[in-house]
């Protein structure tokens, strides 16, 4: 029987591990192959991965990325993702990203370099635990 399902699959069986056993099965993976570590690592999270950010992660989220990029990048999010953002936060920024996204068509290199900035932001804070990008994924204490 051998594994069809492609690195974004692989990725998302990683992100449902605990952070100790992702870290040793991509250091495994870093020793036979860093490229392919390094594509996983990427492919870990996404944008829309946000759905499952609480209103308390998404404040410290926006204060580390450009509300400008943020707006960008959601162009190419899930409606859902959008919806969650917008219901989640003042209603000036909501305006400055509706604004963005309800505005003329925007060339593609200028939207995935937006998103990848954002992207950098995410896959830090969910690296050391300051976004639980996963359902059921609130801070319990």
């Amino acid at each position: 029987m051998s594994f069809k399902a492609g690195v974004k699959e692989a990725a998302k069986m990683l992100a449902g591990l605990d952070m100790q056993q992702r870290e040793k099965i991509l250091e495994l993976i870093v020793e036979k192959n860093p490229k392919m570590a390094e594509t996983l690592r990427q492919n870990l999270v996404s944008i829309d991965d946000l759905k499952y950010a609480t209103v308390k992660m998404l404040q410290e989220f926006l204060r580390e990325v450009k509300l400008s990029d943020l707006a960008m990048a959601l162009r190419i999010a899930s409606e859902e993702v959008q919806n969650h953002i917008l219901n989640s936060i003042s209603k000036s920024m909501r305006e400055e990203i509706k604004e963005v996204l309800d505005g003329p068509p925007q060339p593609v290199p200028e939207v995935r370099k937006s998103y990848q900035k954002v992207m950098e932001v995410i896959q830090r804070k969910a690296e050391c635990g300051e976004l639980i990008l996963k359902a059921g994924g609130d801070i319990l204490v």
